[in-house]
C-alpha cells in the first residue's frame, strides 16, 4: 500500500463517505439563494443605470459563474469516489 492509498482510505474513513455529498448539496443550496439574493438586490438597487441588454447579460453572466462554482462543488465530489484505471 502506498503512502496516498493510506492517507486517502484514512481521510475518507473518519471524514466519512459522505461528507463531499453534503458539502456539494450546502454548495448547491447556498448558491441558489445568494443568486436570487443578489438578482433581487441588482434589480432593485444597481440596474437603474443599465439598460434592459445589459442587465440581462448581468443576470446570465451571474448565472453562468453560479454553475462553473456548483459543477466544481459536484465535480470534487464525484472524482472523491473515482478510482484508479489500473485498479
Amino acid at each position: 500500500m502506498t503512502d496516498s492509498a493510506f492517507s486517502d482510505s484514512w481521510r475518507r474513513h473518519h471524514r466519512g463517505p459522505w461528507a463531499g455529498l453534503r458539502r456539494a448539496f450546502l454548495a448547491t443550496i447556498a448558491g441558489g439563494v445568494g443568486w436570487v439574493c443578489f438578482t433581487l438586490l441588482y434589480v432593485a438597487f444597481w440596474a437603474h443605470g443599465f439598460s434592459l441588454f445589459q442587465s440581462i447579460v448581468v443576470i446570465i453572466v451571474s448565472l453562468l459563474v453560479l454553475g462553473a462554482l456548483i459543477t466544481g462543488a459536484w465535480a470534487s465530489f464525484g472524482m472523491s469516489w473515482a478510482t484508479r484505471w489500473d485498479d
